[in-house]
């Protein structure tokens, strides 16, 4: 059974939807972690949540988390306009983003996994542990998805390559 072009590209369509989809919960969870800890609702106070979020690193992943998934909206719509122009350099160039994505995440999740094994939060409370472990697992799924999406994605970008190559449909970069 072989596919057609516009089957690939279809695919590939829905695959950028569901990396839109994922940058929107990387942009949404981290900002929803933002506000939450400068409004912080705690009893001991918000100079204690700065603090928590400065020395458990939380707060450059959530400054890094914001930017990761705004550059994950642009990357994911670079996808879907580089399938729609059937630019192969377009649509390969998403797999840059996704490295560097599953290169962040393990850095942070590798991180906190580090200092957890170190027991050096002794004195936190109940809200911290569950704060910490909202952010491994928030984290760990990210990374799993990513790299979901990218061996998906591979794969569609390796037959969408292919099949322009094969059917030498006008591109962007050549003029036929």
């Amino acid at each position: 059974m072989t596919c057609t072009l516009r089957s690939v590209v279809n695919c590939g369509i829905v695959l950028g939807i569901l990396d839109l989809l994922h940058a929107l919960a990387t942009s949404g969870f981290y900002a929803y972690q933002l506000a939450s800890h400068y409004n912080c609702r705690w009893n001991h106070g918000i100079r204690w949540c700065q603090y928590y979020m400065y020395e458990t690193n939380h707060n450059l992943r959530v400054n890094v988390g914001i930017g990761e998934g705004v550059v994950c909206l642009v990357f994911a719509c670079l996808l879907m306009v580089g399938l729609c122009k059937y630019n192969p350099v377009l649509t390969w160039l998403w797999l840059f983003k996704a490295l560097a994505v599953v290169v962040v995440n393990t850095y942070f999740l590798t991180g906190w996994l580090l200092q957890r094994s170190r027991h050096y939060h002794q004195f936190w409370d109940r809200h911290n542990y569950d704060q910490d472990n909202n952010f491994l697992l928030a984290s760990a799924c990210l990374t799993v998805i990513e790299v979901f999406i990218m061996f998906v994605f591979c794969c569609v970008a390796g037959s969408f390559t292919y099949k322009i190559r094969k059917q030498r449909v006008p591109t962007m970069e050549t003029d036929i």
